[in-house]
């Protein structure tokens, strides 16, 4: 249990000298599975940021991510991922606000030398009774115990958390929400340790961000659809939408689905690239065989939407999935019963949409009136 009284103690320390109304650096929420942190500027603008506690911390750093596309928070963030030499909490934000007040070039807050690491500390003094001190054998098998206390600690990690939660008020995950989130998080933490992280910061931190915001809205939680990460893979989901329009002739197929075919969703493959949110998905439907609907022989989809030219990074994943939705009912489609439950494949959805692309590149996009549908 060491490692979680010593978090303990740092999240109050870092509360203590980092209220919500510093000028500076506030701490918005603090548990023991995340940090939410915000840096405020001169000109009253801020940078937030989120640090995820991962179940074998303080041997392996928290995880940060930041909503922002300022290319200083991405550098930072990079910075950050790549240095593990001091995972502990206090020396993490250290650094995080030393660099962001060096490339602000702002001066440093009088209370981030109380949380300033040791070696800083004993740099420069020029004297031998200063340098820090040898660890005797004792001292590092207590380290070692301390370490080995984590296999307990996981188990009362996530009741722990929230005895000491400051946040307000919040809308909280489901279990299986923040299980799912926990693991995404951990396994992108173990790409950066083997050197081979995926994706990019930025889209990183927006598809987290979509994840959240999806596990906390309506529509998720009154099962119109469901999310599946692909192998904990945050840039393959499996999305399977289980209702449409009520009156539409798509809602009384998917009824007969279940009934003759024991599924009742349309499954889809939403495919990020690490340019996200700047290009949409590749979205391509797995199975059934549906007729019309705007949906190509190939399982892609024709929806100016999910191009380039159609696309704005302000557009969230749940919106794309209800218009998805709204698209394949206004194109009135239907769903082949003809033999057994065909699937696509992501090869033929690919060739097929690339086709689409090229000629509506060359006669552009028709878009049904309102009246149509």
């Amino acid at each position: 249990m060491a490692c979680i009284q010593k978090l303990k103690e740092d999240i109050v320390v870092l509360e203590r000298l980092f209220p919500k109304g510093h000028e500076r650096v506030q701490i918005m929420t603090a548990s023991l599975d995340e940090i939410t942190l915000k840096f405020v500027k001169p000109d009253s603008t801020s940078y937030e940021f989120t640090g995820s506690i991962l179940e074998n911390y303080p041997r392996v750093a928290p995880l940060w991510f930041s909503e922002c596309e300022d290319p200083v928070v991405g550098s930072v963030l990079n910075e950050m991922s790549s240095n593990n030499q001091t995972p502990g909490v206090l020396h993490q934000i250290h650094f995080l606000v030393s660099r962001l007040c060096e490339l602000n070039q702002l001066t440093l807050p009088a209370e981030l030398l109380q949380i300033v690491p040791s070696q800083e500390l004993d740099e420069g003094t020029g004297s031998d009774e200063d340098m820090p001190e040898i660890p005797s054998e004792n001292e590092e098998e207590e380290d070692v115990e301390m370490y080995d206390d984590m296999a307990d600690d996981a188990a009362v990690f996530q009741d722990a958390a929230s005895s000491v939660s400051t946040t307000e008020n919040s809308e909280e995950l489901s279990p299986e929400a923040s299980h799912v989130l926990h693991r995404v998080v951990q396994a992108q933490r173990q790409q950066h340790l083997r050197g081979a992280p995926a994706g990019s910061v930025s889209a990183n931190d927006r598809l987290m961000k979509e994840l959240k915001d999806i596990y906390k809205s309506e529509n998720f939680k009154n099962d119109v659809y469901s999310i599946d990460l692909v192998k904990d893979n945050l840039y393959e989901w499996d999305v399977k939408l289980f209702k449409v329009d009520a009156e539409s002739q798509l809602a009384a197929d998917l009824k007969q689905l279940e009934r003759d075919k024991k599924q009742n969703y349309l499954l889809f493959k939403f495919h990020f690239k690490d340019t996200f949110p700047f290009e949409p998905p590749f979205v391509h439907l797995v199975s059934p065989t549906v007729l019309n609907g705007f949906v190509l022989s190939g399982g892609a989809l024709c929806m100016e939407l999910l191009t380039k030219q159609g696309w704005s990074s302000a557009y969230s994943v749940e919106s794309l999935i209800m218009q998805i939705t709204a698209t394949l009912v206004k194109g009135k489609a239907r769903i082949s019963f003809e033999g057994k439950v065909n699937t696509y494949s992501f090869s033929r959805a690919q060739q097929s949409f690339k086709s689409l692309v090229h000629i509506h590149s060359k006669s552009g996009w028709y878009t049904p009136p309102q009246s149509d549908g």
